[in-house]
Order: structure tokens, then C-alpha cells, then sequence
């Protein structure tokens, strides 16, 4: 779970990184970068012109046209309102009837007709908001004042986020990351709550478990703990094997109660000091069906029978109760045959001494592949040469 969150979290990391840096580089594209625009009238958008004093400087030709005006002084004005800077324009002008050019300033104009075309020196090139450039001309027109019909603007202007649809994607994409960050906060505590739950819970069951285990090793004095060693010793086996550690942990409890069919044995005969014979014999090989019997409602943890109810069987068929072969025995019970005849070489009887590590390796050699799964062999004896046994016997010894 601490995996998945870290991988999580990582994901969830670059993602913002990835995120910032594409917002980061969008912008500076957008600062830039600009677009056209094109202007056609003073109704429908915010950057205008206007014209002054279309009247105030007027002259006549008094020998070609006497009475009438001919030429006046007209000067424009280009308006920003907008929200950004206006660049690189120009302006087209039409008129209501045609004419000529006499002088002019900040620009360059050209006529055709009834139009005039106006381009603005570079220091006028740019119109800030609320700012406004000057131009105008002295004109003819050979028979009274211009009137301005139409004009058209063009240029540039920066970008607008708002006008750009990756803006909103980028934005969404925000959303979705909040969205999913905040799933994530509330789904890690969830699920670190309901962890704590079930860690609290192992820890109960645990004891449980181990409290029990002291009252079936309590019905023989000299194998006070046994359980607890046959325990430590086949989780270890079952790491070294690469399980998993759910399955680690369903292997050390069901281990714990590999014995507690004894507790249905007299205690005259499992505390018998002496030789058994052969009725007390057959009362103590049906401890692992009376085991088997007492676990098989406890389905919680799974297999946990199988130690209890397996664990005499021999790998050449030739063991108790059910007479299975091989790998037809259940793989934990196998595992626990071998922590079980470890711990009982291992240790001082009333009818035998315990063996020294030359010898019960000698005898796990010699039962490999008949009493013991020739593939558990070289791992509970690699764990006696490692001093992983020697680790649990001091800190789980019999006394």
C-alpha cells in the first residue's frame, strides 16, 4: 500500500510539473505572439477613429470653382480602448467623392479614388489603451467639404486567453488534477484508517493466537514455546521461498496451531515420560484430525487447517492421517513438517537428547525426499548455518 501511495504521489507530482510547464510556455506564447484584427466601424468595437475640424481650415478656388469649398484640412485620430496594445496598423479611409493629396504628416498615403490609405511612422506605430495617434492631410476635392463613408483598421493585438480554446483545456485539466488530488487525500485517509483498523486487529489476533498457543504448549513441559518456533522457523523457510507476506502471515498462524489438536489428548499420555504403547500411540496420531476439526470454522485466515491437519503426512505417502504424497500435501503443511522435526531435534527430551547441528542436518539429508520435501531441505539448513535459528532459539528457548 505505502508502494502504491508513493507511486501515486509521484504521478500526481509530474503531473503539476507537467501542468505548470505547459501553462508556463502557453503564456509566454500567448505574450509573444498577437493576432489581426480588422476594424470596419466604430460601433462594434472599442478601438475608433474620428475626425476633427473637418471644416475649421477651408479654402476656395475662386478662378475654377468661385463660391464653392475645394480643399480642406482633415485630421484623424485613432482611439484604443481595448484591453491591449494595437500594433503595426493601418488605416483605409473612403470618402464621398474623390481627391488629391496636398500635404500631409506622420505617415505614408496613398490614394485610389474615393479611398485613402494611411501607414503610420514607426514611433506612431503602436497604440496603447487608452492612448490615441494623430494623422491628417490637407485634401481637394474640387467641389466642396469629404465626408467620411467607411474606414477599416487593421493590426495586431496580443493574444486573448479567453478567446483561446486550450486555455480552457489547460483550465480543466486544473480541475481535473484538484479533483483528483482531493479524491486521493480522502481515499489515503480512508484507507490509512481502515489500515490502523486492521493492524489494531492483527495485533489482537496475534496475541490471540500466540496466548493460545501457550495453553496447548503448557499441556507439555518440555515444549514450552514449541509453537512459537515451529512459527518463526517456517515464515522465515516461506520467505526464503518468495512468498508473498499475506501469505507469510497466514503461514505463521497456522503453524502457531500446527499442535492444537493435543489439547483434545489426555494429558496422561502427551506427559507420559516413558515408552508409549501402541493404543496411547494411535490416541496421539489423531491429534491432526482433532485439530483439523477444532480450525475448520475459522476461515478468516485461510488454510490455517492445513498445518494442523497435514503436518505428519511424509513426502514419500507414508505418513498420518490421510497417507498424501508428494505435492499433493498442502505446501504450508510441508513447510511446518519441517520447522516441526527442526525444533523437535533440536530439542532435550525426557526420551531423547537434542541433537547437535552436524546431526540433524545428517538427518534432514538422509530424509530428503522420504519424510521431508527435498526442496525445503537446503533452506532450513542454509537458516542453521546462518544463525537465523540459533537467533529464535535463544530469544524463544524452551525454558
Amino acid at each position: 500500500m505505502k508502494n502504491k501511495d508513493y507511486n501515486i504521489n509521484r504521478i500526481l507530482l509530474l503531473t503539476l510539473v507537467l501542468l505548470i510547464a505547459m501553462t508556463f510556455a502557453y503564456f509566454m506564447y500567448i505574450g509573444k505572439s498577437s493576432q489581426k484584427v480588422r476594424i470596419f466601424d466604430a460601433d462594434s468595437e472599442e478601438v475608433v477613429m474620428t475626425v476633427f475640424n473637418p471644416e475649421g481650415k477651408i479654402w476656395e478656388d475662386v478662378y475654377r470653382y468661385p463660391g464653392l469649398p475645394c480643399g480642406a484640412e482633415y485630421t484623424f485620430v485613432v482611439n484604443n480602448y481595448e484591453s491591449s496594445k494595437l500594433t503595426d496598423w493601418s488605416v483605409w479611409i473612403e470618402f464621398d467623392g474623390p481627391f488629391e493629396i496636398d500635404s500631409s504628416w506622420n505617415g505614408d498615403y496613398t490614394v485610389d479614388g474615393n479611398c485613402l490609405y494611411f501607414t503610420p511612422d514607426q514611433e506612431m506605430s503602436l497604440v496603447k489603451v487608452d492612448d490615441e495617434s494623430h494623422f491628417g492631410a490637407v485634401l481637394y476635392s474640387h467641389g466642396g467639404v469629404l465626408t467620411v463613408a467607411d474606414y477599416r483598421i487593421e493590426g495586431r493585438m496580443p493574444l486573448d486567453p479567453k478567446s483561446m480554446p486550450l486555455t480552457y483545456v489547460i483550465f480543466i485539466m486544473y480541475l481535473l488534477w484538484f479533483i483528483y488530488l482531493g479524491s486521493h487525500i480522502m481515499s489515503h485517509n480512508k484507507i490509512e484508517k481502515l489500515q490502523k483498523q486492521r493492524d489494531h486487529d492483527l495485533e489482537i489476533l496475534n496475541q490471540s493466537i500466540t496466548t493460545f498457543t501457550y495453553f496447548i504448549d503448557a499441556k507439555d513441559r518440555y515444549t514450552r514455546n514449541h509453537s512459537v518456533r515451529v512459527a518463526m522457523y517456517a515464515k522465515e523457510i516461506g520467505r526464503r521461498l518468495g512468498l508473498e507476506e499475506e501469505d507469510l502471515q497466514n503461514l505463521y498462524y497456522g503453524t502457531l496451531l500446527h499442535d492444537v489438536g493435543k489439547i483434545g489428548i489426555p494429558d496422561n499420555i502427551l506427559r507420559n515420560d516413558g515408552s508409549l504403547n501402541q493404543d496411547e500411540y494411535e490416541i496421539i496420531k489423531t491429534h491432526p484430525l482433532k485439530g483439523a476439526e477444532m480450525l475448520k470454522h475459522f476461515t478468516s485466515i485461510p488454510n490455517i487447517s492445513d498445518c494442523a491437519h497435514y503436518h505428519h503426512e511424509r513426502y514419500d505417502g507414508t505418513g498420518y492421517p490421510e497417507g498424501l504424497k508428494g505435492e499433493k500435501i498442502p505446501l504450508f503443511a510441508r513447510i511446518a513438517t519441517v520447522a516441526d522435526a527442526f525444533d523437535v531435534m533440536s530439542l532435550d527430551r525426557m526420551y531423547q537428547k537434542a541433537l547437535d547441528y552436524d546431526s540433524i542436518i545428517a538427518e534432514f539429508k538422509k530424509n530428503s525426499g522420504s519424510q521431508f520435501d527435498p526442496q525445503l531441505v537446503p533452506i532450513i539448513i542454509e537458516m542453521m548455518n546462518d544463525g537465523f535459528t540459533n537467533k529464535v532459539r535463544e530469544e524463544y528457548g524452551p525454558n
